[in-house]
């Protein structure tokens, strides 16, 4: 029988579609793209077919159900990329709760460390426009491991570089992809997924789920992760 979870002292946090609105700029870009090829992919984007993905994966998934296995997918990765930094730098918005959320567990005294299946010139736009850089103690991308999502190798590494054992590390994270990497590096999770994702019963995995981020500060996320409830906060102000 698995004893008790120890206390934690590292949280994880993923980026597309959990700190930052930016899954309908990949969605936008991935879509166009592959319309200029005269293949329609709109009905494998999301809903747990590449949400979580590294980059290529996706391509190569997308490019599988469109019968595009001859393209060069290098080049269509780094064309969508570009489209989808492009619309980081101009439109891109934090999602409610998220800065208040980093800012609640690094007042806390935990370790961050942000993992993403987001190439390194995504994730750099993001910290970049937000100013979220001096946030994480080791910012990871996918593009490096041999595995993305849902392999773990991602969270252990990360939990290597913050020199915590993966068992004392939460992950947060809005896809089902992550949540299952997540629960294979034996860590636990915080599941924060998509309004149109909600209803997904496969979220079980997760051992708490949160309509955002903003709800990360009350009841079980806030007793998981040791952080002191909003309600407990305004009494003590």
């Amino acid at each position: 029988m698995a004893g008790p979870r120890p206390r934690i002292r590292a949280v994880i946090f993923d980026m597309d579609g959990l700190l930052v609105d930016s899954e309908p700029f990949w969605r936008h870009v991935e879509a166009t793209t592959f319309d200029e090829l005269g293949a329609d992919i709109r009905p494998f984007l999301g809903h747990g077919h590449t949400m979580g993905l590294r980059v290529d994966d996706a391509i190569k998934f997308l490019c599988g159900v469109a019968g595009l296995g001859t393209l060069d997918e290098g080049a269509l990765c780094d064309r969508v990329v570009a489209g989808v930094v492009a619309a980081i730098e101009d439109e891109a918005v934090l999602l409610p709760g998220a800065a208040e959320a980093l800012d609640a567990c690094l007042q806390s005294g935990l370790r961050l460390a942000l993992a993403s299946g987001s190439t390194s010139p995504v994730i750099d736009a993001v910290l970049d426009r937000f100013s979220l850089r001096g946030r994480f103690s080791a910012v990871l991308s996918a593009e490096n491991e041999t595995f993305g999502k849902p392999h773990p190798s991602i969270f252990l590494r990360a939990a290597g570089l913050l020199g915590v054992e993966p068992t004392a590390c939460v992950v947060i994270e809005d896809s089902l992809n992550g949540c299952i990497a997540a629960k294979a590096a034996r860590m636990g999770v915080i599941a924060v997924p998509a309004v149109e994702d909600a209803g997904d019963p496969r979220y079980a995995i997760a051992d708490v789920l949160l309509d955002s981020l903003e709800s990360l500060r009350d009841g079980e996320a806030a007793a998981l992760l040791g952080l002191a409830p909003v309600t407990e906060n305004l009494l003590s102000g």
